[in-house]
């Protein structure tokens, strides 16, 4: 139970599942609806042939092209909220949560070593005199 207090184990990804079940549904329904619609419409010749086909046409997207980019959506925040459970993981294994917090006293004592300095020669590009300079273009492109 401490787990959930402390936003360690989350929850989001089972309602992430849910709400995208829902969404499933609402779509799916939406557009049978809107199919089944536009085809009484047809039946009855309430609207124009073309239009009641469209209707139809959108109907049947909604429920292939709608529940896919629902399904791409829901994904990507179970992704998301996947990876928070990979770095808790990852925290767990690596005993991160030993190590010393930031809010205690700091280390009074820090041996740092010295490194020889290496001086290396700097290169010189000489152009030559007779060279056309070269005009380049505001972006560099040329």
């Amino acid at each position: 139970m401490g787990a959930y207090f402390s936003f360690e184990r989350m929850i989001t990804t089972t309602f992430v599942k849910v709400v995208y079940f829902l969404g499933f549904v609402a779509l799916t329904a939406a557009g049978v609806a809107l199919a089944v619609w536009a085809g009484m419409q047809l039946n009855d010749a309430t609207i124009s042939r073309s239009l009641g086909w469209r209707y139809v046409a959108m109907g049947v997207a909604l429920v292939v092209v709608g529940n896919i980019v629902w399904r791409v959506f829901c994904e990507l925040w179970v992704v998301l909220f996947g990876i928070h459970s990979e770095l808790v993981s990852v925290r767990y294994a690596l005993n991160l949560s030993r190590l010393r917090p930031v809010s205690e006293a700091p280390v009074t004592r820090e041996v740092i070593e010295e490194r020889e300095e290496v001086v290396r020669p700097r290169e010189v590009v000489h152009q030559e005199e007779h060279a056309v300079p070269h005009q380049a273009s505001v972006l560099g492109l040329s």
